[in-house]
């Protein structure tokens, strides 16, 4: 996995990222858009036979990349409540 900013402004982050499941980015960009103080969140997949995707976030009071951390924190809140509450169902 690797990420690279490509482009920061006060209340704009957009990066690159390669060889990671979007399906991680997606539950990143739900936890941005739940935040009324995200204006945008968006998830692009640049090319369908290149894991290479753009992740941009446009903010209107916050710094995109405060929102970026209390994204990922909840996004893994969120993972792990769901490992446990599936250990607990399928009895491991």
């Amino acid at each position: 996995m690797h990420a690279e900013v490509t482009q920061a402004r006060d209340k704009e982050l957009e990066f690159k990222i390669h060889d990671i499941d979007i399906s991680i980015l997606y539950i990143i960009q739900h936890e941005l858009q739940k935040n009324a103080d995200n204006r945008f969140a968006g998830v692009v997949l640049k090319h369908p036979l290149i894991k290479e995707y753009m992740l941009k976030i446009l903010t209107n009071k916050n710094e995109p990349y405060k929102a970026l951390a209390e994204s990922v924190e909840s996004s893994t809140k969120f993972t792990n409540d769901l490992a446990g509450m599936l250990k607990l169902t399928i009895g491991n």
